[in-house]
């Protein structure tokens, strides 16, 4: 039921946010793929990684520096 408008903005929204992850060290990715794509709690992907919760925080939030960052030159 996808228009074709609608499949090329989504395909490109897809290749901008996969290009946007690959920017991330593997740690990093790891953590937001479980919390926002799992829509996991910090202290569970705490548990899951075996790291400190103040670890997953740290990461969670350089990650999202560079993400925005990266997202900046599409603005």
């Amino acid at each position: 039921d996808e228009s074709p408008d609608d499949a090329a903005v989504r395909g490109q929204t897809e290749d901008q946010v996969a290009a946007a992850l690959a920017t991330l060290s593997e740690e990093q990715r790891a953590v937001v793929q479980l919390s926002f794509f799992e829509d996991r709690p910090h202290s569970e992907i705490a548990e899951r990684l075996s790291l400190p919760l103040g670890t997953v925080k740290s990461r969670l939030r350089l990650a999202l520096m560079k993400l925005r960052s990266h997202w900046e030159q599409y603005d």
